[in-house]
């Protein structure tokens, strides 16, 4: 409550009241209650007791000092006259102090609130939670060994193809340490990253086995194609399949071939002879096993070779006997 708020109350309070004494003496207790004194006992009463009880106070002050003027003069006071239809005040009935609210309202020391108690932390006993930061060499080897997926042995290669002469460079990319090859043309070599020469054509396997620093061993291997430049040798023109050990046989003779197929016929299209090997011959004989006559024939060869390189051949061959 503020102290003009205050001051109203006073105001309202002893708005209405008529004393019938005398009018200096009246003078005197409105000057008294209209001071300073009175507004700074407002104010301190107000912060101790609330509004709500400073109202009834000031109420029930209002009617003590009118009978206290009334007994002054000696008079009796005659109350007003209550207006028709005129609703009495009701003035709230302050509740009773409690003994220590009087006794707080009668000390100068301030009211102090009782702290309130923190609350209980739990105390963990020192070495309770407290593990073994020391952990062992073989412990962590053991847990990269079994969780590693690096193998021990994983062979890189480059190039894993080529034509003769065929130089591969060959490394294990794994954990291993000793290291075993086999290079798949009867070679072997012991070491980290050997370095291989393939000279002749064909396809080979290279073998390694591993062995880690726990002893763990595992192996790998790889396909290496090596290719040649492929060709087809000159075919003769003629051949006498006699048994006199010459030019009994008709060649063809490839170089570095994967794959061959041969048909020789007669002008007629018989088909006499047919081969899909590579080192396929004509003896002079037909298909039925009988000597062919001796006539001209004519033959078409078809191959691949290792270097992927397709050949075709056409000509003709004068059989004697």
């Amino acid at each position: 409550m503020k102290k003009d708020e205050f001051e109203d109350i006073f105001k309202d309070s002893f708005e209405d009241f008529e004393a019938e004494v005398s009018p200096n003496v009246w003078k005197n207790v409105q000057t008294v209650l209209k001071g300073a004194g009175i507004g700074l006992l407002g104010k301190a009463i107000l912060n101790k007791i609330g509004a709500n009880t400073l109202i009834a106070v000031i109420s029930s002050a209002a009617a003590v000092v009118g009978t206290v003027v009334v007994m002054n003069w000696g008079g009796k006071a005659e109350p007003k006259p209550v207006a028709k239809n005129a609703m009495p005040k009701v003035i709230e009935k302050p509740k009773p102090a409690k003994l220590e609210e009087i006794r707080d309202f009668l000390s100068d020391k301030p009211v102090v609130k009782p702290a309130t108690a923190p609350a209980k932390t739990e105390v963990k006993k020192e070495n309770e939670l407290k593990a073994d930061p020391v952990i062992k060499k073989d412990e962590m080897q053991e847990v990269i060994s079994e969780y590693s997926d690096v193998m021990v042995a994983t062979i890189s290669a480059s190039p894993v193809g080529g034509t003769v002469p065929l130089v591969v460079n060959l490394s294990n990319n794994g954990i291993g340490k000793i290291n075993k090859w086999n290079f798949g043309d009867g070679q072997k070599e012991n070491g980290a990253n050997p370095v291989h020469v393939y000279d002749t054509p064909g396809l080979y396997t290279i073998m390694l086995q591993s062995t880690s620093t726990d002893g763990k061993t595992s192996t790998d291997s790889i396909k290496i194609e090596v290719t040649g430049n492929s060709s087809m040798a000159a075919i003769p023109s003629d051949f006498s399949p006699n048994g006199d050990g010459k030019k009994d046989n008709f060649s063809f003779n490839p170089v570095n071939m994967k794959s061959m197929s041969v048909a020789i016929f007669d002008k007629n299209y018989n088909v006499v002879f047919r081969s899909e090997k590579l080192d396929a011959k004509w003896d002079g004989n037909n298909l039925k096993g009988k000597p062919a006559k001796e006539a001209t024939y004519f033959y078409i060869v078809n191959s691949i070779g290792l270097d992927g390189k397709k050949h075709e051949q056409k000509g003709k061959i004068i059989l004697s006997r």
